[in-house]
């Protein structure tokens, strides 16, 4: 038997014990002497974890999924860490990942649909001015939209242009691009085409935000406006049936004119 395995099957053995702390320096010891071993980042992680150690934890997961992409485990561990510091809307996406990989664990689809629930109530109970992270506004914004509550949807992506536009990115002009699909489901068509001019004015190439403007157009009976877009998308997006079928559509209205 190598050091490093004699020093794992030690660990083994503390842990079964309930002995964490001694498990983690048999598993720290192992982790020295062979750095590349993703199960021994695994079974540390679960030490800590059950030494409510969670960022702790966190960091083996992650290197056990350095070591290991596709290994269940390394993103079970991740998840683990991540729910028990509260992070629902990142353990949810870790155990989606898991189920990717096992889909037939029942375990984890019982964590991720835990997960999952946590987090659309931790979103429903959440003020978008008490978070400074414009990408965890975008998600909660995501989950809000999925869920048909528009309004809700709106404010939190409101509050990511907002974290954002004094320096705005592309991630700002998809803010802008995610809320006019927000207000395309209230048929309020003249914010559409207000929200995706201005993320158009970040970046030109987004092809999303001509999309939804040229379907606002159309709603509008902009027509030649209409025409203008979907043959942008057409041009940025070779193929893409929505913006041709559009075209066409918007193209035969426009020459009636």
């Amino acid at each position: 038997m190598s050091q490093a395995a004699e020093f794992k099957d030690k660990g083994n053995q503390a842990f079964k014990a309930g002995k964490y702390q001694d498990a983690v320096k048999w598993y720290s010891q192992a982790i020295q002497v062979d750095p590349r071993n993703e199960t021994l980042y695994s079974n540390r992680a679960a030490t800590y974890s059950a030494l409510d150690k969670h960022p702790e934890a966190l960091a083996d997961a992650e290197k056990c999924i350095q070591l290991k992409p596709e290994w269940v485990k390394g993103h079970f561990r991740q998840g683990v860490a991540l729910f028990k510091m509260g992070k629902y809307d990142l353990a949810t996406a870790s155990y989606k990942k898991s189920l990717e990989i096992d889909p037939n664990n029942e375990d984890i689809q019982n964590k991720f649909n835990e997960a999952r629930a946590l987090m659309k109530k931790q979103a429903d109970n959440m003020a978008p001015n008490r978070i400074r992270d414009p990408e965890e506004c975008k998600k909660i914004g995501n989950t809000q939209f999925k869920e048909g509550k528009y309004e809700e949807a709106i404010g939190w992506y409101s509050r990511a242009i907002e974290l954002t536009e004094s320096n705005p990115t592309d991630e700002t002009a998809v803010y802008f691009t995610n809320r006019a699909a927000c207000h395309a489901q209230g048929h309020s068509f003249k914010q559409v085409i207000s929200d995706t001019s201005q993320a158009l004015a970040i970046n030109p190439k987004n092809t999303k935000a001509y999309l939804r403007r040229a379907m606002a157009c159309e709603a509008l009976e902009k027509w030649q406006k209409a025409v203008d877009d979907y043959k942008k998308v057409m041009e940025l997006e070779p193929g893409a049936q929505a913006a041709t079928e559009g075209y066409r559509r918007a193209q035969k209205y426009a020459r009636e004119l």
